[in-house]
């Protein structure tokens, strides 16, 4: 009974198309489906695609690598890993899960734009695995020197370079910057540094003991004990 008072605009009454428009729309869907498909398939092929990123990242980062045999010393040139043996490697700790080794570590922001470790990427402590390219070092020389197969002694400075990138222009060294005031500097004060400053310089201290002080076993070759 309504319906008779209802009046229609002329804007509101169906539009009917030919065939040849339909085919047309469908063609051009077709051809935009197939446009974002070869999109994908290209970024996919360039490493563009975030998952494409992340395996390229566990490549560079966790590929196996092989460190130096100690013969009961450290000489420069050696690779070798961090490890702290006795550190909880979980938190909260549990029992029986324990060692963490020095590593680089890259944040999902830092995969956006590389896949390797570069400057500035942070270095923490990843639980006990296999040497791989993220936690293996080199001991080079501080002072410019080629002192590879010189062997390290206590209280010597050294670089900590980063041993995956030894063959780039700019190396990456480990880099300690302490925070002056607490709260201010950020989470993470270790991090990999381009550039070889102060901060980058390490030395091996020798362990105080009652038959000798360190004064004492200072300029002595630095002793590598198995664990």
């Amino acid at each position: 009974m309504f319906g008779k008072n209802i009046k229609y605009r002329d804007d509101d009454k169906g539009i009917v198309y030919s065939n040849r428009v339909r085919l047309g729309n469908w063609f051009e869907a077709a051809t935009l489906e197939e446009y974002k498909l070869n999109i994908f398939l290209d970024q996919m092929k360039k490493g563009g695609l975030m998952l494409a990123r992340f395996r390229k990242m566990s490549e560079n980062l966790n590929s196996p690598t092989i460190l130096t045999q100690s013969s009961g010393s450290i000489s420069f040139g050696s690779k070798i890993s961090l490890y702290a043996p006795h550190v909880p490697s979980s938190d909260p700790p549990v029992e029986g899960k324990l060692g963490l080794l020095l590593g680089g570590h890259l944040t999902s922001n830092d995969i956006t734009y590389s896949q390797q470790l570069e400057d500035g990427c942070t270095i923490i402590g990843l639980p006990y695995r296999e040497p791989a390219l993220c936690n293996s070092f080199t001991i080079t020389s501080s002072d410019y020197c080629d002192r590879t197969g010189e062997p390290l002694k206590y209280n010597q400075e050294f670089l900590l370079t980063l041993s995956s990138s030894q063959n780039r222009k700019e190396p990456l060294y480990v880099r300690y910057d302490p925070d002056p005031v607490p709260g201010l500097c950020g989470l993470f004060p270790l991090y990999l540094s381009k550039y070889n400053v102060a901060n980058t310089r390490w030395r091996v201290l020798p362990v105080q003991r009652p038959d000798i002080t360190r004064f004492e076993q200072e300029g002595t070759p630095v002793l590598v004990w198995p664990y």
